[in-house]
């Protein structure tokens, strides 16, 4: 289903649709608000990790060691290269490769853990030729380890052997180590079913380090279907382990992302975990669901210090075509349980429709920062990328005890710029007359002059001042575009659209700055029909308008995890003394 911004001025000349449902039978009725943190994405972050010489460089998997400084590895050109950066991400050094092809078969889709013993782990899978028919060359899973940060690498040891044809192979392996010191190396397993299409989760043991493995156990299984690509994680201060997988057979035929869980005390008991099985639920919250007829898959998933569960999956859900390989990178935030996954961004914006983001990662930096990496054409060849993103806290509007300027120099409590260079930075205070936003925007080049919101930059504003939590516009749910030359545009919802409201005593100003343009905005209480209690939710949403031309939006970006037309979505907002 598309569904296109119904206020004109958000229309946007792309291939790509943001359609925030997974079905089209919603009616205009509230629905529970979606309260908690967001993920503010931050251009200025984004890096090429790999080789600028490689021809092809992907799947990146990235971890915090215990030292501050961050590991990568990632597959380029059929090899495994490692990384690593001492300044959180700004310098990396040289890459080392660490696995070779032998006998052309290829090492691929690398995964990194740090041990209890503080020595590192990558495990990777051997590929064979997509035209093998050489019984000699086989799929494998093998595991490698450094006792010194990575400086030097031990002799592999293969934990799995799979079969030569592309369709019995073994796939993307990933690996935790449970309090006990047991490590569990999880993968995709075609093998056991050489005459049919079926795939299965299998996971393996060490007790020592990685030295020697026992035999496969298979955890997950649906008949008839392929579970695939596992990340697994311990839940912190629970006795749990979840593992993402894509499933194509929760609905339609295409993947979706599921989460299969068991306890670390009696370890897959319930194993398999079948398609009945309790231990197995869909990933999204209801009002995040995918469309049966989009694609959803290669799930990973990391657990922020907060608690919440992040994320992250490739998918054609927001494209208009459905080809599984024009897919973005979205990211999700569930509760501390790994469920209910909602308030999904975009790390890589792309705006050229046949360009994609796959096979990509997070990696939980500190209790503010998290950091996307993606296999992206978007830049050029398909290379490794990063790019971090701010945790956003709930907003909390302050009593105004002084001017406008105390708020433009306050720390903001809103921050929009993944989309491009231009960022804003909005902060939110009130009084017994009005409730105030003031909007620095960084924009190395401002469009101001035409008084058309068609066509120059702007700010728009967004409240649900009652808490109505509608699923689309409606009464008392109210818009304030303000553009950077000063020209407002002011609409109320109306029968899931947006009409002309016609609001007394609305102020704002605009004004140039060094670095951009300066919006701000005084909204009275009266206009809005309501003032919320101390500490009483109401809705909150912004909208950055961005032009490099003066004539049309390039894009217009949400505040991140919020859908503009769908206001139970938009962020928590409370007054505060």
């Amino acid at each position: 289903m598309k569904v296109f911004l119904s206020i004109v001025f958000l229309f946007l000349s792309t291939d790509i649709v943001h359609s925030p449902y997974g079905c089209d039978d919603f009616e205009s009725t509230s629905r529970e608000p979606v309260n908690g943190i967001r993920i503010a994405w931050d251009y200025s972050t984004l890096k090429r990790l790999s080789p600028e010489s490689a021809n092809y460089s992907g799947y990146a998997r990235m971890i915090k060691l215990r030292n501050g400084n961050l590991f990568c590895v990632y597959e380029s050109d059929r090899s495994i290269h490692t990384i690593k950066s001492s300044d959180g991400g700004q310098s990396w050094s040289p890459a080392k490769i660490i696995a070779a092809p032998e006998n052309n078969i290829s090492c691929a889709v690398p995964e990194v853990l740090q041990l209890q013993d503080g020595s590192i782990m990558v495990s990777y899978n051997l590929r064979p030729p997509r035209n093998n028919a050489d019984p000699e060359r086989r799929f494998a899973i093998r595991v490698t380890r450094s006792v010194d940060d990575g400086e030097t690498w031990s002799n592999p040891v293969e934990v799995f052997k799979g079969g030569f044809e592309f369709g019995n192979g073994c796939w993307e392996p990933a690996q935790i180590q449970l309090p006990s010191g047991e490590i569990q190396l999880y993968i995709a397993n075609e093998a056991p079913y050489t005459q049919s299409d079926e795939q299965e989760i299998t996971m393996f043991r060490s007790v020592d380090d990685g030295v020697t493995w026992s035999p496969g156990k298979t955890v997950s299984f649906r008949s008839g279907h392929r579970d695939g690509m596992p990340v697994p994680i311990l839940l912190k201060n629970k006795d749990e382990i979840i593992v993402a997988i894509e499933d194509n057979g929760i609905s339609g035929k295409d993947f979706k992302p599921a989460i299969i869980r068991t306890t670390i005390s009696n370890s897959w008991a319930n194993a398999p975990v079948s398609a009945s099985n309790g231990g197995r639920e869909y990933a999204m919250a209801h009002t995040d669901s995918i469309s049966d007829n989009k694609y959803a898959g290669a799930p990973y998933i990391r657990q922020l210090l907060s608690g919440e569960v992040i994320l992250s999956y490739q998918s054609n859900e927001r494209r208009k075509d459905f080809k599984w390989d024009r897919s973005d990178m979205i990211v999700a935030i569930g509760n501390s349980e790994g469920k209910k996954f909602n308030r999904k961004s975009i790390p890589f914006y792309i705006s050229d429709a046949s360009k994609t983001a796959l096979w990509n990662s997070i990696c939980v930096e500190n209790d503010s920062t998290l950091i996307a990496l993606s296999s992206t054409n978007a830049y050029g060849r398909t290379a490794v990328w990063m790019i971090k993103g701010y945790l956003l806290p709930e907003i909390y509007s302050s009593h105004r005890a002084g001017s406008a300027d105390d708020d433009a120099t306050s720390k903001p409590d809103v921050f929009i710029g993944g989309y491009g260079s231009t960022q804003a930075k909005i902060n939110t205070s009130w009084d017994s007359d009005a409730l105030y936003f003031t909007a620095e925007v960084n924009d190395k080049k401002v469009f101001d002059a035409s008084g058309d919101v068609l066509r120059d930059d702007a700010i728009g504003f967004f409240l649900d001042p009652k808490n109505l939590s509608l699923q689309f516009p409606g009464e008392n749910i109210f818009s304030i575009v303000v553009t950077a030359g000063g020209k407002c545009v002011y609409r109320q919802g109306k029968d899931r659209s947006w009409s002309d409201w016609n609001p007394r005593g609305i102020k704002s100003s605009s004004k140039r700055t060094i670095n951009g343009y300066q919006i701000r905005v005084a909204i009275p209480w009266a206009a809005l029909k309501h003032q919320p209690k101390i500490k009483e939710r109401f809705g909150f949403h912004a909208v950055v308008f961005e032009t490099s031309t003066g004539k049309l939006h390039d894009y217009a970006e949400p505040l991140s995890g919020n859908i503009t037309d769908a206001p139970y979505s938009w962020s928590p907002l409370y007054l505060t003394n």
